[in-house]
């Protein structure tokens, strides 16, 4: 049985390339196929021989290659995807969060899809997406705009239709699988990503210059709500690192008035979790379908104070591994951490209930699932 795997861009370690990572450890023979390929930024997980040959002949690859901006491949994206051949495949293995679910496949070739999320860009966060691409400005309002809106549409319609090419719709929550439903008006099968439980639990013995704080751990764009948080800290004593980069640092660097908030750059490997044991724990103030992160965290027998929202309430023990804020404008934000950081360093939070929660999303189960859906 030949196999293909198709992720959208292998541009950065993030936690949809962990799913990716985990199914070639699985299928360690599938081909693997993206649009945008940066051997600097993953060359040391996807090695550059394990590219399939067509993604390098990429219009998305190419534009990517000479302007180093995923941005400037959007208008690219739907041609580049289903330029590719995977006729001589009997599964393609999709991993999706924008255009990869737009490949197209023989009637004989089984096309599996794991929705990370249907295109949030398209569908639910399109203003935010475009403050992010700096449309305010004056000079992008009237020169672009128009192009960007343009692409927006016809790229709703083709999303809509291309999501009826696809044999197998898996979600990685229950509520992708209610978006799915809404957007695509089909019905999709709940499998959790593969969290690699195990790394977490071990404990690591580093060198950690940073004491008693907690973290945010995503990247710096606007949609993520970290310039709100920003603000909060700004009112309180407790110390915060904000681990990752991106586009958005700069902006949100301004917004710091006192010296408990501090940026570093992202961290991987030990390094990362070596951070995630010795820190009082994450703060998770914004909107997702599914992040592995809070999980990793709580492999780490630590709990997590986020906004009471959507799948988080799949994957909690209320009171026992999570704290939440109320209030989508986050006025309750203060007085619910007050409270959070009081039960936390008086133990109410206890490590094994973190732990045996945590298992539940292990990696070897999401395996299997996958793998029992291929042989069927």
């Amino acid at each position: 049985m030949k196999i293909a795997i198709l992720h959208e861009m292998l541009i950065k370690l993030w936690w949809a390339e962990k799913v990716v990572e985990n199914w070639l450890k699985a299928f360690p023979d599938a081909d693997l196929f993206t649009l945008i390929y940066d051997e600097e930024k993953v060359g040391k997980i996807f090695k550059k021989e394990k590219i399939n040959k067509q993604v390098f002949n990429l219009k998305t690859q190419k534009v990517y290659k000479l302007t180093k901006k995923q941005r400037f491949c959007l208008p690219f994206m739907s041609k580049s995807v289903e330029s590719l051949d995977f006729s001589k495949y009997d599964i393609v293995l999709c991993s999706s969060s924008w255009f990869a679910h737009w490949a197209i496949t023989k009637p004989e070739t089984k096309f599996i899809v794991y929705y990370h999320s249907p295109a949030r860009y398209l569908w639910d966060w399109t203003n935010e997406y475009k403050n992010d691409l700096g449309l305010n400005n004056w000079l992008k309002k009237y020169t672009l705009k128009p192009i960007i809106n343009k692409i927006f549409f016809e790229n709703r319609k083709w999303d809509y239709i291309a999501s009826n090419r696809v044999d197998i719709s898996l979600a990685n929550s229950n509520n992708t699988r209610s978006r799915i439903q809404k957007y695509y008006r089909k019905d999709s099968e709940v499998l959790y990503p593969p969290v690699e439980i195990k790394r977490f639990q071990k404990e690591i013995k580093s060198e950690n210059k940073y004491w008693d704080y907690y973290m945010i751990i995503s990247a710096l764009t606007e949609f993520k709500k970290i310039d709100i948080a920003i603000n909060w800290f700004n009112h309180l004593s407790q110390r915060l690192l904000i681990i990752w980069k991106w586009d958005y640092e700069d902006e949100l660097k301004k917004l710091v008035k006192n010296n408990n908030i501090e940026f570093i750059w992202a961290k991987y490997d030990d390094e990362l979790v070596s951070l995630v044991q010795n820190s009082l724990w994450l703060i998770f103030p914004w909107e997702e379908d599914f992040w592995i992160v809070p999980i990793e965290v709580m492999a780490s027998w630590k709990p997590v104070f986020a906004y009471n929202w959507g799948w988080l309430k799949e994957t909690v023990i209320w009171w026992k591994t999570w704290y939440f804020f109320e209030d989508k404008e986050w006025k309750d934000f203060i007085d619910k951490f007050k409270i959070f950081h009081s039960n936390n360093i008086n133990w109410v939070y206890k490590k094994e209930d973190c732990i045996k929660q945590a298992e539940n999303f292990d990696e070897q189960k999401h395996i299997d699932f996958i793998k029992n859906i291929i042989k069927q």
